[in-house]
């Protein structure tokens, strides 16, 4: 088994981030059908949004795996309704539960919004206060963008830097160097604070002073020439960057708040332990962590792990793991609780807000199928034991020498692990294609 033969898997992950694979495509009249499962069609169009999901560039051979991906996706579906799966008792009822974790995390946000709103403004003498410690610049920059003829690029910048060094107006060679696409609007001078400006110039470079530009700086996007005007005054910094200013102290004063909020949550220990010394459903009832009057029982603290971690990630973790996920967990169900006391559902921001994610939600019902069937069925018949391993090892061991020394088994468990996986999965697809007579076309040549 050698390491070229390896197939790389895009494989669907649930991670805590994310409560389920968005995955909703605009088809185009003009779009180009690329594969048939049974009658469903995979269109070009979701290649692209599916590279850019997963933050790929669209290459040829990205396009190629990200197409059989998708194909298995459907597979996966047809799985799902040939088994009677989508109609097991529980299955509609995760699909709620995922549903109602977004509408309790939108109505915290909508709280934790309108508080930060209602506490944070900014006077003019508090304005001042912060730009004493956080000074603002005005500047214009000439700027070239890295390409692919670095040689001409450093020619250009240079040849600027020349005409500015004899007089030229820098504006005017603004225009004609940069890109409008690297303009501000109307191309006014742009207001950034002094530390970011510092963080451009090398790190032996003076700030130039107000009136003067400095030489070519070279960054990993391009080469810049910076003009220092006038500083801005407070009308200026108010109007360009004020939202900026006020975003950051609304941050400053949410972190201040959750914290806050936070030093109130009791964790009763010895509940967690013997709850996760034994995950049954006697278990449910036990008080893990309170607020004044409000409870968490292990039982909502299992639904999460259940969710958000695998079997192995759990077995993985330390007992000082579960601690910190607990109180994660609590602070998140008792904002949620708080919200709930304060009417905050009642509230028009939260509502119109919903009415939008709850629709988007229920048009992922097929992306959830997937993802159940990859969770539940796929993954586990993927698992490879340490004996399997092994067995492997000791049947190809001449598969393992490398300028005539056998290689240890310690050095080769990721490589066999990784092909006896690989093999799991395309053999998991392959038996139910042929064993439901799924039938698969593919029109590479329109890649």
């Amino acid at each position: 088994m050698k390491k070229s033969t390896k197939i790389i898997l895009i494989v669907i992950v649930i991670v805590a981030a994310a409560l389920i694979i968005i995955n909703n495509f605009v088809r185009k009249d003009t779009d180009v059908l690329l594969a048939k499962v049974n009658d469903n069609e995979i269109y070009h169009s979701e290649l692209e949004s599916t590279a850019a999901m997963y933050g790929l560039q669209f290459t040829q051979k990205d396009a190629v795996l990200i197409l059989d991906q998708l194909i298995n996706n459907e597979v996966a579906q047809i799985y799902a309704e040939k088994t009677g799966m989508i109609n097991e008792p529980g299955f509609n009822k995760d699909f709620e539960w995922q549903k109602n974790e977004i509408r309790k995390e939108l109505l915290i946000n909508t709280m934790l919004e309108d508080i930060t709103k209602n506490k944070v403004t900014i006077s003019d003498d508090e304005l001042q206060e912060y730009l004493d410690e956080n000074p603002f610049v005005k500047i214009r920059t000439i700027f070239i963008p890295v390409k692919d003829d670095t040689i001409k690029i450093e020619k250009e910048i240079y040849q600027a830097y020349e005409k500015l060094e004899n007089g030229a107006d820098f504006e005017h060679l603004q225009k004609k160097y940069t890109d409008k696409a690297y303009r501000t609007p109307n191309n006014k001078a742009e207001l950034i604070k002094l530390e970011v400006l510092q963080n451009i110039l090398p790190y032996d470079s003076t700030i130039p002073a107000i009136g003067e530009f400095t030489q070519p700086v070279l960054t990993k996007y391009g080469y810049y020439i910076i003009k220092r005007y006038d500083d801005p005054t407070l009308e200026e910094i108010r109007e360009e960057t004020g939202t900026t200013i006020q975003n950051e102290k609304e941050k400053s004063y949410l972190n201040e708040y959750l914290e806050s909020f936070k030093e109130d949550i009791i964790i009763n220990y010895a509940n967690l332990e013997t709850g996760l010394a034994s995950q049954t459903d006697a278990n449910d009832e036990l008080v893990v962590a309170t607020k004044g009057d409000m409870k968490l029982l292990f039982g909502m603290l299992k639904k999460y792990l259940d969710f958000f971690l695998t079997t192995e990630q759990r077995e993985n973790l330390a007992y000082i793991d579960y601690k910190d996920i607990t109180i994660q967990i609590a602070l998140q169900e008792f904002l949620y609780r708080t919200s709930l006391n304060e009417n905050y559902e009642s509230s028009m921001n939260f509502i119109s807000q919903w009415e939008a994610q709850s629709q988007e939600f229920d048009t992922n019902w097929d992306d959830y199928v997937v993802q159940q069937v990859y969770s539940k069925v796929i993954s586990p018949a993927m698992q490879v034991s340490e004996n399997e391993i092994q067995d492997y090892y000791d049947a190809h061991k001449g598969e393992f020498i490398v300028d005539n020394v056998q290689q240890p088994l310690s050095d080769v468990h990721y490589d066999i692990s990784l092909d006896l996986t690989n093999n799991r999965y395309m053999d998991w697809f392959t038996n139910v294609i042929n064993e439901y007579n799924i039938i698969i076309e593919k029109y590479e040549e329109n890649l």
